[in-house]
């Protein structure tokens, strides 16, 4: 019981930490990858910070369009 203890403990704390909005915003690639694998079912933790960083990321992209047209 002990040692299921202990690697259940373990395995928790190699996990990494869930991604925020903030992240996949600075980084489109990973929220575009990240987004699809939500879509196909592979992913579900990180799935709305993926969605709202690639939304932010688009804006951004926007922003920067609409100032180099002025």
């Amino acid at each position: 019981m002990r040692a299921l203890l202990l690697a259940v403990l373990l395995l928790g704390a190699c996990s990494p930490a869930p991604r925020t909005a903030d992240a996949f915003a600075a980084d489109p690639v990973a929220a575009r990858a990240t987004v699809a694998a939500c879509d196909a079912g592979e992913r579900r933790g990180d799935c709305a910070a993926a969605r709202a960083g690639l939304a932010e990321a688009r804006r951004r992209e926007r922003m920067a369009a609409y100032r180099r047209a002025f």
